[in-house]
């Protein structure tokens, strides 16, 4: 005889089985979160890792030799660190003169990036155009010792430089120093990861730029105006305008500049503009708010003091670059004695050429020299310093001089972008 046949209540056995597995599934949760280990960190990561394995990653990285950097600053895309304050006197071994940079990317262990026999020209320290995307530590190599290098104070996430446009392409870098950059801050866990980092350790981050909202180049023409009451045109021989001669060279040069990618800015809006070089609304703090890395000022002269002039504190690369194209493919520099550098003052430091020195901001004491340079503050102490070169093609006071130049002016005009180019390392 079969037993009887029992009938199960489903809407009572269903609702009881879910509510032990929640139980349960809480009841675990709440242990592992009590006891277990952690899956990851709620930190900031590199690349596409998590927080576990960047952690993993930056706790590898050998700091067991920390040395100090207490400045720095930037000169067209040349990173420049000091290990003292940045001052005047260049003559202080302050500088990585000497030294070796090794940039070790975090994100490709195969990717390093070595700055080798650096000295003290603020255009040949860490070039950051040499840099792919990555997330860099910085080594100093002094003698047989590595070291790690650390800033003395926060570098920001705002702290940001973009290299020039080539090929189409920008890279945004980064400069990152902070020593709570891998804590675990914004949660609620009862005890978060704290003191990964014991100094504000140098990171150079580098990405490719979605958003560009800078130019690469400016120039800027002759005459560039200090104070009223000089000509607007500069010097004047017959019909022959210094100022209308200069600016149609810029013209010319932006053009095929601008051809190849470059994003270029000429800093007056026509030739005869009535604006000042010094001084707030000048064509200077136009060029520093453009983002610039570089400027070419073209000039002409009346008393035969032609040539292309760089800084004194600079090796003068992009100058060297530019003199050698027009030195080979034109004839108005006879000879390469008309590449020099700027004159500098009685202590042998500072610039005495003032549309070089000012644009360079920290790196060559913007702001600092006169009374009318006092008056751009926004280049004093400003780390964005702009690599600029002045170009005196013509010697007006000498006809030849001149006849050569109506010649000649678009070969010169050919052979600056070249050299632009050719330093830049973008394709003819």
């Amino acid at each position: 005889m079969l037993g009887k046949k029992v009938k199960i209540k489903w809407n009572v056995v269903v609702p009881l089985v879910f509510g032990v597995f929640l139980v349960s599934y809480l009841l675990i949760s709440l242990i592992v979160g009590l006891f277990g280990s952690k899956d990851d960190y709620e930190i900031y990561t590199i690349g596409n890792y998590n927080g576990k394995k960047t952690l993993e990653i930056v706790n590898g990285e050998d700091r067991s030799q920390p040395i100090l950097i207490r400045d720095y600053n930037f000169y067209g895309e040349s990173l420049n660190l000091y290990f003292e304050s940045y001052g005047d006197d260049i003559t202080k071994s302050n500088t990585l003169n000497g030294k070796t940079v090794i940039l070790k990317d975090l994100i490709n262990s195969n990717n390093v990036v070595i700055f080798a026999d650096l000295t003290r020209d603020i255009d040949s320290q860490i070039s950051l155009n040499k840099l792919t995307p990555g997330f860099y530590s910085l080594y100093i190599v002094d003698g047989d010792v590595t070291h790690r290098a650390y800033y003395e104070t926060v570098l920001s996430f705002n702290n940001v430089f973009y290299t020039v446009s080539r090929y189409g392409k920008n890279y945004k870098v980064e400069i990152i120093a902070d020593r709570q950059l891998f804590d675990e801050i914004n949660t609620d866990k009862r005890k978060p990861l704290t003191g990964v980092l014991d100094n504000n350790y140098i990171y150079i981050k580098v990405t490719v730029a979605e958003e560009y909202p800078q130019y690469d180049i400016a120039i800027s023409t002759s005459p560039a105006l200090t104070m009223t009451g000089i000509s607007l045109v500069g010097e004047q021989v017959g019909d022959f305008v210094e100022a209308q001669q200069v600016y149609e060279l810029a013209l010319k040069v932006k053009a095929d500049l601008e051809a190849k990618g470059l994003k270029v800015l000429i800093l007056k809006d026509e030739f005869g503009q009535d604006i000042q070089y010094y001084g707030k609304g000048g064509t200077l703090e136009k060029a520093y708010s453009s983002g610039a890395k570089y400027m070419i000022h073209l000039d002409m002269d009346y008393y035969g003091n032609i040539g292309i002039m760089f800084a004194n504190r600079s090796a003068g690369k992009l100058a060297k670059a530019v003199f050698d194209r027009i030195f080979e493919e034109t004839e108005i520099f006879p000879d390469e004695n008309y590449l020099f550098k700027c004159d500098v003052d009685d202590d042998g430091v500072t610039d005495l050429q003032y549309e070089i020195r000012e644009a360079g901001g920290m790196a060559l004491s913007a702001g600092t020299y006169s009374e009318s340079a006092q008056t751009n503050t926004f280049a004093y102490n400003n780390r964005y310093g702009i690599n600029t070169i002045q170009i005196i093609t013509t010697d007006m006071s000498d006809g030849g001089a001149i006849s050569l130049w109506n010649e000649q002016k678009d070969k010169v005009a050919n052979a600056i972008v070249k050299g632009v180019l050719e330093y830049l390392q973008i394709a003819n």
